[in-house]
């Protein structure tokens, strides 16, 4: 999965300038993710519309991708304006097509849990991460678009340090907690989490974010070491975040993973679920450190 997600990134850049790719692979995850979402929803006996929110929220991906093309033509406000109706309009007729369809079904009872888990899947499988693919065409003044050399090269950096500061901080709190843990953190939430591996997590973001600063990697050094260092801490910190949003929705339908896609690790839920929290934490964070 890393392998194709770096070719994913590194084809954009060198080919394409574009984020065709990226958005390609978003896709797949998206699809995959709402099929592990829904079994989830059904098991807390939730009604839900299946078939148009994976199809909805798959068309939500389509349609952001062309918003990031439109927003990324140079010296256009109407290019920009097409893009903020196209992405409100393709969420309004997601939500609003939900509540059509929940009117065909004769358990009237059952629409309200019906229409809110379908309005919360796309809301986490496609809203919350699609801004990574925002972070990808982030230009050097925190907003989207610009020059292309700038936004290709900076975007994509970007990218590549939330991916790996989110993750990163999964991978040593995972460590760390097998080798010291000894104290719950949320004993209920996630009796697998150590308050020593959430430590361990939070130290191995920041030492990941020092190690992207260096002048040799060259991904943050765009900013000072204080700030690169913040950046570590609190993207780390977000991923931690959505590790325990996915944990609250399995612990309410009674699974311990979401699904098995992936061998030894769960579904794809289990391993994207940092970067719900993660993509729109680092958004709005490398903005305002700029």
């Amino acid at each position: 999965m890393i392998c194709a997600m770096t070719a994913a990134l590194w084809i954009d850049v060198a080919y394409f300038q574009d984020s065709i790719l990226l958005h390609v692979v978003f896709l797949l995850g998206t699809y995959f993710s709402f099929r592990e979402f829904w079994p989830l929803c059904r098991a807390t006996g939730h009604q839900t519309f299946s078939i148009w929110g994976t199809l909805s929220g798959c068309g939500l991906v389509i349609a952001h991708y062309f918003c990031m093309r439109w927003l990324t033509t140079p010296g256009t406000l109407r290019s920009a304006i097409e893009s903020w109706n196209l992405w409100n309009g393709a969420l309004a007729v997601s939500f609003l097509g939900t509540f059509l369809l929940t009117a065909r079904r004769k358990k009237l009872e059952s629409s309200l849990g019906g229409v809110a888990v379908t309005s919360l899947g796309l809301l986490y499988i496609v809203f919350l991460p699609s801004f990574v693919m925002k972070i990808r065409h982030l230009n050097l003044h925190g907003s989207i678009g610009g020059p292309v050399s700038e936004w290709n090269q900076f975007g994509h950096r970007m990218v590549i340090a939330t991916l790996v500061l989110a993750k990163g901080c999964d991978v040593c709190a995972y460590l760390v907690g097998k080798a010291l843990g000894k104290h719950k953190a949320f004993p209920i939430l996630s009796p697998g989490k150590t308050i020593e591996g959430l430590i361990g997590g939070l130290a191995g973001s920041l030492l990941m974010a020092l190690f992207l600063w260096w002048d040799k990697i060259g991904v943050l050094t765009y900013f000072p070491i204080w700030k690169a260092a913040i950046i570590g801490v609190i993207i780390g910190a977000s991923g931690i975040l959505g590790d325990l949003m996915e944990s609250l929705l399995k612990r309410s339908a009674g699974a311990k993973d979401a699904g098995q896609l992936v061998p030894g690790y769960g579904g794809v839920l289990d391993v994207v679920d940092s970067l719900m929290v993660a993509g729109p934490v680092a958004y709005y964070l490398i903005s305002a450190m700029l």
